[in-house]
């Protein structure tokens, strides 16, 4: 695979999901193709296990000080080194080491599995989402949780961030020496849902540059990395210029879906065809479900107690059911299966025998069904969309750490693509090999190629500005009415002009253009501070109201107006020979992958960007 012109780099991808996390990466000085990106396997707390993900849960310490993997490590190593070495001194040095005056925290694979920990944080970043939290998870808990810690949101997902770049630094001196990796530069590429709003990415961003993933931090959505990773594996996939496809990115606590349309295939570039949609239908709930399962056949005293005092017990049952049976359960392969569960006595009423679970197959497929059912939904939805603008779909790509169940692929697969169907309505169900680490693949893809691969995004809301305008009576109301001392006419405040509008189709490439015109009194300081507005509904309104609830301001922009030369402002006078200077300009709004980005130009020379503070 080719990589962009430029000094060698790491590229470190990060897939932070709501149930579970994965990183991985490559250099730019090897070609790397799909398969060649390494994926991270060993985490603290492991015990040497290995797993493409870890859990993306937290725990803050409060009494403890120091990192339990740092002391963990030391005490390791005070066993075997001899007297000569100082343990204390080696604990100090170990790269996962916290300050003392810190709290500490556990993450992943170091909690124990009776513990309250912090888990969906990923959901809290966005507002659109935090409220959609799974039935498992208490918010009430979560937030109790944060303000006990002192921590919000964007502070406790930075927290968990930390301690995947810390580890994935271990990872990267072990493999390749922690010299070669001080002296080449870093770009870490972030994940993020394709439903997230502006908000939540800004979220994001913040948290990962807070956790030390930067300055050089790219984000970039999880079904576009899944497409970059798929499309470039399952060679031939059959699908051509001008073929659409839905990306399924089915985790543990959401479902992400996306449709895209191929328009070159080499290099591959690639337009969105319908706007993102979601739920929270993740293969979580499926955990959940066989709680509540196994509780109901032990009783609740006695499953609390095992998770309590048989803490290894209910582990491996969970482990046996996360990695095998959500995995490999066929509908039309009805078999039972035994969940080990070390440590149990008979008990011939809860199905426990010799230390296993006895799990019919009809009890896990009524665990499926309704998940099933919610993800068939949200692909009919897409096909539906994609229909209605004459589009024909090609492929499914099913990705993520649901996206390797075998139930999930066969549902999709008689769904839409087996033989009882007519050839022309079968659509071809991909299922790469790695569908767990697809995303968090081709993020590291996507960072060495460097070029954009999506050429044109659907937006999913309107954008625009609140403006002024000349006032017509009939048209505006009264209310609205206002004197302008500079143009002195009587302008309609509170305007609102749409930019974009919900649907449109955006150039990658190109910025949207915002025209401005603006005055300004010899004296004043020539800042300007401009609020871009947003509305999620079908009809965008024509004017601005602050109380209302179909607009909202998105983010608030600095235009760095003082850096325009004074010959391109214009000279004014009003009537009562008062000297005052305009100047007219544009905002460019670029709308990327993982966000937005803004720049301030005046003829078409850009002079400045555009800091956006978002709320």
């Amino acid at each position: 695979m080719a990589t962009s012109q430029g000094p060698d780099r790491i590229v470190i991808g990060v897939d932070f999901g709501t149930t579970f996390s994965g990183v991985a990466e490559g250099y730019s000085g090897t070609p790397v193709s799909a398969d060649d990106v390494n994926v991270i396997k060993t985490w603290p707390g492991g015990k040497g296990i290995s797993s493409d993900k870890v859990p993306s849960e937290l725990v803050y310490d409060k009494t403890a000080r120091g990192s339990a993997t740092g002391a963990d490590e030391a005490d390791g190593w005070s066993m075997v080194m001899p007297d000569v070495f100082d343990v204390k001194d080696l604990q100090a040095s170990l790269p996962t080491q916290r300050a003392e005056a810190e709290i500490a925290v556990r993450w992943g694979f170091q909690l124990r599995p009776d513990e309250a920990r912090l888990r969906c944080m990923k959901l809290l970043l966005d507002p659109q989402q935090d409220s959609q939290l799974p039935s498992f998870v208490s918010k009430r808990d979560i937030k109790s949780q944060l303000s006990d810690s002192g921590k919000d949101a964007v502070g406790a997902v930075a927290d968990y961030l930390r301690e995947l770049y810390k580890h994935a630094i271990v990872e990267l001196n072990k493999r390749y020496t922690t010299l070669f990796v001080e002296n080449t530069n870093l770009q870490w590429v972030l994940t993020v849902p394709a439903v997230w709003s502006d908000t939540a990415k800004e979220a994001t961003l913040t948290a990962a540059k807070k956790a030390g993933m930067g300055p050089d931090l790219k984000l970039i959505s999880e079904p576009e990395a899944a497409a970059v990773y798929t499309l470039q594996a399952i060679q031939p996939n059959h699908l051509k210029v001008n073929d659409s496809f839905i990306v399924v990115d089915a985790g543990g606590g959401t479902v992400d879906l996306i449709s895209y349309t191929i328009k070159q295939a080499r290099p591959l570039r690639i337009e969105e065809s319908v706007e993102g949609s979601g739920a929270c239908c993740g293969a979580a709930l499926l955990n959940a479900k066989f709680e509540e399962y196994v509780k109901s056949k032990l009783g609740n005293a006695s499953f609390n107690r095992m998770c309590r005092k048989q803490e290894k017990t209910w582990r491996t049952a969970l482990n046996y059911f996360e990695e095998y049976v959500k995995r490999n359960f066929d509908p039309t392969d009805m078999v039972d299966f035994n969940v080990p569960v070390p440590g149990l006595p008979d008990n011939e009423a809860a199905g426990v025998e010799q230390g296993f679970l006895t799990l019919s197959a009809v009890t896990v497929a009524s665990m499926f069904k309704p998940i099933i059912t919610e993800v068939i939904q949200l692909v009919e939805g897409q096909m539906g969309e994609l229909r209605n603008r004459g589009k024909g779909v090609g492929g499914i790509i099913l990705v993520g750490g649901f996206g390797q169940s075998r139930c999930l692929y066969t549902a999709l697969n008689f769904q839409y693509g087996w033989n009882h169907l007519p050839k022309a309505m079968r659509v071809n169900v991909m299922q790469p090999a790695n569908a767990w680490t697809a995303v968090v693949r081709g993020a590291v893809l996507r960072g060495l190629e460097g070029t954009e691969l999506v050429v044109s995004r659907k937006s999913r809301r309107h954008y625009g500005i609140v403006m002024h305008e000349y006032f017509t009576p009939g048209i505006h109301p009264v209310s609205c009415k206002e004197w302008d001392t500079f143009k002195e006419v009587w302008m309609a405040k509170d305007r609102m002009r749409w930019f974009i509008e919900k649907g449109q189709t955006v150039s990658s490439a190109e910025p949207v253009l915002f025209s401005f015109t603006t005055e300004f009194w010899p004296v004043e300081n020539k800042a300007m501070t401009q609020g871009l507005i947003v509305c999620d509904g079908e009809v965008a309104p024509v004017g601005y109201n602050k109380a209302s609830s179909s607009t909202r301001v998105l983010c608030k922009m600095v235009v760095p107006l003082f850096g325009v030369p004074i010959h391109l402002w214009e000279a004014r006078h009003n009537s009562q020979g008062q000297r005052y200077e305009r100047l007219s300009f544009q905002l460019g709004m670029q709308v990327e992958s993982g966000g937005l980005r803004f720049d301030m130009r005046v003829d078409g020379v850009v002079y400045g960007n555009v800091t956006a503070t978002f709320d």
